[in-house]
């Protein structure tokens, strides 16, 4: 499959904040995350990196 999974960088290193991501888009400084069953997230920040291989995303959040 191709799901990615969702990260946010803190202080003290990557927190997982969502599986499953199918959906990410980047907006006027937020970024829209969907999963494979519908849940969404809204994080304030940017995508800092994709990681296709591994499947993740990086998020710098504000």
């Amino acid at each position: 499959m191709c799901e990615s999974t969702a990260y946010l960088i803190r202080e003290d290193g990557l927190e997982k904040i969502m599986d499953n991501v199918v959906y990410m888009k980047p907006e006027d400084g937020k970024v829209y995350l969907s999963d494979l069953l519908g849940d969404q997230k809204i994080v304030d920040g940017e995508v800092k990196e994709i990681r296709l291989i591994d499947h993740k995303i990086i998020i710098q959040e504000k």
